[in-house]
């Protein structure tokens, strides 16, 4: 299918960016990806159908919605495609960094309380 460019990257920009990418199975020309504002979802799911024969990504099907997941050779790719440097990486693949709050004083009365929130008196 022929599409315009701007429009074809900016599929692959997202699908890069968030590293999983979701379609509803609505093929009509008209309707636009919720995502991608001006890209008919007919683009997206043609988009992906290149990607995944080239086993770039990896498709599931649930609920009358299709869900796309990059693979290690999509990413390399896609890196390639959008001329990224190396150390960008999908959100996918990143890893979750915990959340630390500042560090409790010895003597908190807050550290005291049991399972059902009560003194321990």
């Amino acid at each position: 299918m022929l599409m315009p460019l701007e429009r074809l990257r900016a599929i692959l920009e997202l699908l890069f960016r968030e590293g999983v990418l979701v379609a509803e199975k609505a093929p009509r020309p008209r309707r636009c990806h919720p995502a991608l504002p001006g890209v008919p979802n007919l683009e997206v799911l043609r988009a992906m159908a290149s990607l995944r024969a080239r086993r770039l990504v990896r498709q599931t099907f649930a609920w009358r919605h299709f869900y796309w997941y990059l693979t290690d050779a999509g990413v390399a790719h896609l890196r390639h495609y959008l001329r990224l440097p190396p150390d960008i990486v999908p959100l996918s693949l990143q890893r979750a960094r915990p959340l630390r709050g500042p560090p409790r004083p010895a003597g908190d009365p807050r550290g005291t309380r049991d399972a059902r929130g009560t003194g321990g008196d």
